[in-house]
């Protein structure tokens, strides 16, 4: 994998910072990118299916292998730094760890799983915001993945990698997540989208034309700190509806596996909110299997009304959006050439995507600032994203 020349100073910059902190000598580059999640809102964790596209902005970092078990991290990003012996981490992350917790849970499943003892020194460093919604925490665990598994020759499958990058958010972070976003970062594919079965996992990769439809991820400033949201409160929700519907109506092994009939039937033994969430997960796999019919046929149109469906759900029966990631899309949708949007991401604020006609972005993205300032009084950032090439050590 070698870098674009846009590149080269975030490498040169890691690479400073590494001598700087860690002293002389050899290191290496790894680098893993971050998602957007064309369709399939929160249908991860209830065993549904999701298109995410792994992009061409992630999370690189360089790494040097120790003799002890001393893991010693920093980030060109934030200025937290963590110093730890390793024999002290335990099941859990600590408020001290901070966003270290990432990947220093994806180190404690290599010992775990893969008899890997040894520390490491390692500087992170991105080109995509943090805790906007292009998943900047599964990036880390996975570039930490890839580059463990390579210093240390475990050679495990990318599936492998992302499941143990799962496991650490899940079990060690605690945040109660699907697969997607690990699964996303690892199984990227050049001038692919993933589409994932997450009931197996199972998966497929769907071709994406970036000369037919560009995506423009229009950044609404509004920071999301995932654990602390109403994320963990959904998952908990549409468990319950889950179990309600076991009950109720017959048994299966995953709510997405449902149908609107279903959910008709049962609908008594639901309060109207415990509705609401299993409507919406039921809806967006009807959405996402005619998402991926059209892309399939090239129908760019198609697919951006699924889009647009998809936000409407996900503001209304499953509330996740906010003023700005309403605002912002609904601004969007109004301008020619603009196919669909939706927020993307958990939700609760960061970055919606608008897919677009080749060409027209940058006067797409000069409406919808005039309108969201106008709005909130500040500006939306912008940028277009393409279609990365999966997860990989970095050449330079």
């Amino acid at each position: 994998m070698v870098p674009s020349p846009s590149r080269t100073r975030l490498l040169d910059d890691l690479t400073e910072r590494f001598h700087a902190e860690f002293g002389p000598g050899p290191m290496r580059l790894f680098f893993a990118p971050g998602r957007i999640n064309l369709v399939g809102a929160h249908l991860d964790y209830s065993g549904g299916d999701v298109m995410p596209m792994a992009v061409d902005r992630g999370i690189y970092a360089a790494v040097r292998p120790r003799d002890d078990q001393r893991i010693r991290l920093r980030s060109l990003d934030l200025p937290q730094k963590v110093d730890v012996d390793g024999a002290q981490v335990g099941a859990r992350t600590r408020p001290e760890y901070g966003w270290a917790g990432y990947p220093l849970g994806v180190w404690r499943g290599f010992c775990q799983g893969h008899a890997v003892h040894r520390g490491v020194d390692v500087v992170f460093g991105g080109d995509m915001p943090m805790a906007s919604g292009l998943s900047s925490s599964a990036a880390i665990e996975v570039v930490t993945g890839i580059a463990l598994d390579a210093l240390f020759d475990t050679r495990l499958e990318r599936q492998q990698i992302a499941l143990l990058a799962h496991r650490a958010e899940t079990g060690f972070v605690g945040v109660r997540c699907g697969i997607m976003d690990q699964f996303a970062s690892a199984l990227g594919r050049a001038g692919q989208v993933l589409l994932l079965h997450c009931a197996g996992p199972r998966w497929e990769h769907v071709p994406f034309d970036p000369e037919a439809c560009e995506v423009l991820v229009m950044d609404t400033l509004k920071p999301r700190a995932l654990a602390k949201t109403g994320f963990n409160e959904r998952v908990a929700q549409c468990a319950t509806a889950h179990e309600l519907l076991r009950t109720h109506v017959r048994d299966l092994p995953h709510l997405a596996q449902y149908t609107v009939a279903d959910l008709e039937q049962a609908r008594e033994a639901m309060d109207e909110l415990l509705f609401r969430r299993a409507r919406h997960v039921v809806g967006e796999m009807d959405r996402i299997r005619a998402g991926v019919a059209a892309l399939r046929r090239h129908d760019y149109r198609g697919l951006g009304q699924q889009l647009d469906a998809s936000h409407r759900s996900t503001a209304t029966d499953y509330a996740v959006s906010c003023d700005e990631l309403d605002v912002i899309t609904d601004a969007a949708r109004e301008c020619d050439g603009v196919f669909g949007a939706r927020l993307t991401g958990a939700g609760f604020g960061g970055c919606a995507i608008a897919l677009v006609e080749p060409g027209r972005s940058g006067e797409v993205a000069e409406r919808v600032a005039r309108v969201f300032e106008a709005r909130f009084g500040v500006a939306p950032g912008f940028d277009l994203l393409r279609v990365g090439d999966g997860p990989g050590e970095v050449a330079r």
